[in-house]
């Protein structure tokens, strides 16, 4: 039941989004129907698929780099409800049916993981953004984990933040599912060891999902993007939470 009711929110909310963009467009409003629609579909989202969240701390106001770690997709729905920001995203969703032609569309920022030059053109789309005054969401760990720990943040995409001088804002994301329910690290953090498709038949079963957010007290700033991005891969390991049904933490990656 709930597959027709996210496919058929996302595909309305599109179609208004399309008919009302010219209008918006006219009147210089392009920008802001685009978040209204985004927030819009991610509202529905965590309606339909029963998401219950917990927010603590103090959400950022006004445009920001908002750096958080990475266990899922919903994690986008989750902070898009909060936040109209625009995110950087793995190349490949790009290619996704359907949903790659929306994120297209969304403006977001896609980076090829596979190339380690493509970091450097994202980041010059990253500072652009900011400097339009948008919010930027990156999730530096470059891949979603499955919830046991926060993994090494990269650095590249944190270079016009550390060039800049500009203050990050950062949060930690969980997840948890009902007593008697499959643990939330194998039906809602994707790691990518399942197709999409299967992971998103897991998810769809599930009664309920909660959700947490924990916004950081201050943001941090630093010259030094290698810096920059330990200090806040600390930060978000300090409010974080391990997945409940995570295996134990393997030994740190190497860090990039």
């Amino acid at each position: 039941m709930k597959t027709p009711l996210v496919a058929g929110s996302t595909a309305g909310l599109y179609v208004v989004w399309r008919t009302l963009e010219p209008a918006a467009r006219a009147v210089g409003r392009e920008d802001r129907l685009r978040f209204l629609m985004f927030r819009a579909w991610a509202r529905a989202s965590e309606r339909f698929l029963a998401i219950r969240v917990k927010v603590e701390g103090t959400p950022p106001e006004g445009p920001c780099l908002l750096v958080t770690n990475h266990l899922s997709y919903l994690d986008i729905a989750l902070l898009a409800r909060r936040h109209d920001a625009t995110f950087v995203s793995m190349a490949e969703v790009a290619g996704w049916p359907g949903m790659g032609k929306i994120a297209k569309e969304l403006g977001t920022i896609f980076v090829d993981r596979e190339r380690r030059k493509d970091a450097a053109r994202a980041a010059e789309q990253i500072q652009e953004r900011l400097a339009r005054g948008e919010t930027v969401v990156l999730f530096p760990e470059g891949r979603a984990g499955d919830g046991r720990q926060i993994n090494p943040f990269h650095s590249p995409l944190l270079e016009p933040a550390a060039k800049l001088g500009l203050p990050v804002r950062w949060a930690a994301l969980g997840y948890f599912t009902p007593p008697g329910q499959p643990c939330a690290s194998a039906v809602v953090c994707w790691t990518e060891s399942v197709s999409f498709g299967e992971h998103l038949y897991r998810l769809m079963r599930l009664p309920r999902i909660d959700a947490r957010i924990a916004y950081g007290d201050a943001p941090i700033q630093d010259g030094d993007r290698k810096r920059l991005a330990k200090r806040l891969e600390e930060a978000v390991r300090s409010r974080f939470r391990p997945v409940p049904g995570a295996p134990a933490p393997a030994p740190e990656l190497a860090r990039v």
